[in-house]
């Protein structure tokens, strides 16, 4: 009897028998690789089993741990010769999957490590739909750092085992800084601790790239909550309205709410109310403390007995304010002149050296529009060479080598559309939009604001963007 007894056992479908005859005999074969292969198997084949009818909403949450810790432990007791086998990493994805539920998922997580699936679930893979998927490895990484900021306070958790879950959460980040996921999870473990800044500091780079989506705004809302209530109520107002199902704002409606009874803002905190509990009922799902306290106010039965439910009125505008101004506060601004403004095409070329540049959509920054060519802006960046984010008005009139103020003669010859202004250093190019007021009969003395640019050819020049007055 051995591992080929088991296979053939599982290939039967007898799967309780093949883990009956594995535990059997594990003490004579524990050395044997194949054996423990067949061993992991069957107990994958249980594991599965359970993890389906979780998925499946046929086992309960409250079930799982009871029913899928005691095959867990039997597995890590008996898999570490194991470590890089597909049997290995399948046990870890069963894992993965549940862990949101599974109350001992941090225990097992801190014995079996991230360094120990095989080479291919390392690697990200394709999709039937074409989508790039991240690997098994980093899902079960990032499942470890979510599970350790929802425990971090539990003071019924072991602090050890949190200590080790901040340390793998601070070192995932040091090789992955720039992992949304990560940096949202480090968000909500320093507003756990307190450290409001330091939380939004985190946050800020995971709103830009996710500003559609309703969670961000809503864990803005809750770092916000204890010191600018105003703008935590727009964070939970501007989620709300951009939830895609009501399971992503189930909680955020309450703390919602409850922020405007503050504002004395009863008929939309009714509406509020109505549809947390709406969504609880449709679901058949308990009804928390701070709703049924709600619920039992004398506002919202009044609200009941006249029919006063109000919408929220549209949040964008003011939320997109908020994170302008948190930009503000975490981007590198470095200084810019535009070169040209372009209608048609809606943006506005912004020039940073004679060669060098980059675009501003008007429909990004529609403010732009107003801004006329040889103006200079600061322009606001998350990474050196990342998109423009943000812009703003500088105090500078000019910049050197790049956008100066030059004076002189202008000269336009006979049958030219253009002209020049001849100057004291240098000639600068006035194009024929701006040469028409100029006879060639006549010399003109003109100030004008230029820019140091190359042409189609290459060649390096000043052009005239406008006259000043004298």
């Amino acid at each position: 009897m051995g591992s080929k007894e088991i296979f053939a056992l599982r290939k039967q479908g007898q799967h309780s028998e093949a883990l009956k005859l594995a535990r059997v005999e594990y003490a004579e074969n524990e050395g044997d690789i194949w054996f423990l292969r067949a061993y992991a198997w069957s107990l994958y084949d249980h594991l599965k089993k359970l993890v389906d009818a979780y998925e499946a909403k046929h086992l309960a949450a409250s079930s799982l741990s009871q029913q899928i810790s005691p095959y867990m432990r039997e597995f890590s007791q008996m898999a570490s010769l194991l470590r890089g086998d597909s049997a290995f990493s399948q046990v870890l994805r069963l894992a993965g999957k549940v862990s949101r539920d599974w109350e001992d998922f941090l225990i097992f997580a801190q014995w079996a490590g991230i360094d120990d699936f095989s080479l291919e679930d390392k690697e990200p893979f394709i999709n039937d739909q074409g989508k790039k998927i991240d690997s098994l490895q980093k899902r079960f990484s990032r499942a470890i750092c979510r599970e350790v900021v929802t425990s971090a306070s539990d003071p019924q958790q072991d602090e050890d085992l949190i200590d080790w879950g901040r340390n793998f959460l601070n070192q995932s980040l040091q090789d992955d800084p720039n992992d949304q996921w990560l940096n949202y999870y480090q968000s909500k473990l320093h507003l756990a601790d307190g450290e409001v800044d330091q939380a939004i500091y985190r946050l800020a780079p995971v709103l830009r790239r996710q500003s559609r989506a309703a969670w961000t705004w809503a864990l803005l809302g809750d770092i916000l909550k204890g010191t600018r209530s105003d703008e935590a109520l727009t964070c939970y107002s501007h989620a709300t309205q951009l939830a895609r199902d009501e399971q992503e704002v189930a909680k955020t409606r309450i703390q919602l709410a409850q922020l405007l009874t503050l504002e004395g803002r009863f008929s939309e905190a009714a509406q509020q109310t109505k549809l947390a509990l709406n969504y609880r009922e449709q679901h058949g799902y308990k009804v928390p403390a701070e709703l049924s306290q709600l619920l039992a106010s004398d506002w919202y039965r009044q609200a009941v007995e006249g029919g006063h439910f109000t919408p929220l009125p549209r949040a964008a505008p003011a939320a997109n304010a908020i994170l302008q101004e948190l930009d503000r506060h975490s981007l590198t601004y470095s200084k810019g002149v535009i070169d040209h403004v372009n209608a048609e095409k809606a943006l506005s070329y912004v020039a940073t050296s004679a060669n060098d540049g980059f675009v501003l959509l008007h429909s990004k920054f529609p403010s732009l529009t107003e801004q006329q060519p040889g103006t200079i802006l600061e322009v606001g960046r998350a990474e050196p060479d990342g998109p423009p984010l943000d812009w703003r008005d500088s105090e500078a009139i000019t910049m050197q080598g790049l956008c100066e103020i030059f004076s002189g003669s202008v000269e336009r010859h006979e049958g030219k559309s253009f002209a020049f202004l001849r100057g004291v250093h240098e000639d600068v190019f006035i194009p024929p939009e701006m040469a028409s007021e100029f006879s060639s009969e006549q010399t003109y003395s003109r100030s004008c604001l230029a820019l140091c640019r190359a042409n189609k050819q290459g060649k390096i020049g000043w052009r005239a963007v406008r006259f000043l007055e004298s």
